[in-house]
């Protein structure tokens, strides 16, 4: 089955697909293991920074190495991607999403460049993912509450979808990137039911997965939510397990005697979340 398959599937039987970003092949490993224990599809998530980091080929050998060992639908998004060169590279490379982050650009001009990219991309089959605002917070642990959240303005998305064509909308309700100190992100389920009775037939990706309360994302998916987005968690289980094992083995220097144990951490976190998904099994 391709992505827009397992997509249709989420949305119909209302479970969602983990979309896990990976820094490094042991993150890449431990989301392959972790998909592979509970039989559930995943995407590969990797921003432009993080593709630099592995080269592109790399990267899409390593995933489908991975998949081939495992017998996992795994599939490769480009996430918040704004270069178009990186883009169409991720396109020529027969990636199975781009999510096209138009966000800080004048509405107009996301809308035109964002519908660009879909006629791109839908011609080898490739999902475009989009979103209209500004997304909040960063890629750590700790962080502080940012002071306002930003909820999807319905009426700009209800342009944005008819006009742009994507396939999938990112969407702002109370989610923010990073792990919040004080507790302060929870998620506005009634906004999220104002889009979808805007835009009932679409598909929602939730973006800042990591530290929202599985309750309200088990909420959200109930209501319509298809994608969740995890990359915090990972490189916090990743760093604190690596530096347990470089303080408890000083005197270790092969890295693969080291990693074993951050892995498995990992994939915990993997599998946690594909629980709280309900995508266990759903495998076809």
């Amino acid at each position: 089955m391709k992505l827009s398959d397992y997509l249709i599937k989420a949305q119909t039987e209302r479970f969602a697909i983990g979309a896990f970003n990976v820094d490094n092949l042991e993150i890449l490993r431990a989301v392959a293991q972790g998909t592979a224990n509970l039989s559930s599809p995943a995407i590969i998530e990797v921003s432009p920074g993080q593709v630099k980091a592995w080269g592109i080929q790399n990267l899409v050998a390593c995933v489908n190495n991975l998949k081939e060992e495992y017998q996992v639908p795994l599939f490769l998004n480009l996430d918040h991607a704004s270069d178009l060169d990186v883009i169409n590279n991720a396109i020529e490379l027969d990636f199975d999403m781009v999510h096209f982050d138009g966000s800080e650009l004048p509405f107009e001009e996301n809308l035109k460049t964002c519908a660009d990219v879909v006629a791109a991309a839908h011609q080898k089959n490739i999902i475009v993912e989009g979103e209209i605002d500004h997304f909040p917070g960063s890629s750590e642990p700790g962080l502080k509450s940012v002071s306002k959240n930003v909820l999807t303005d319905s009426a700009k998305a209800g342009e944005f979808v008819s006009k742009a064509g994507v396939d999938i909308l990112a969407v702002f309700i109370g989610n923010k990137h990073g792990l919040y100190a004080d507790d302060s992100e929870h998620l506005d389920l009634d906004h999220l039911q104002k889009l979808i009775g805007v835009l009932p037939q679409m598909m929602f990706s939730l973006h800042g997965g990591s530290g929202v309360a599985p309750e309200e994302v088990d909420a959200a998916i109930k209501q319509g939510i298809v994608k969740v987005n995890i990359n915090t968690e990972l490189r916090v289980a990743f760093r604190e397990t690596l530096e347990n094992m470089l303080q408890g083995n000083p005197d270790e220097y092969a890295w693969y005697k080291l990693t074993a144990p951050v892995i498995e951490s990992v994939r915990e976190v993997v599998e946690s979340k594909i629980k709280v998904f309900g995508s266990a099994g759903k495998i076809v």
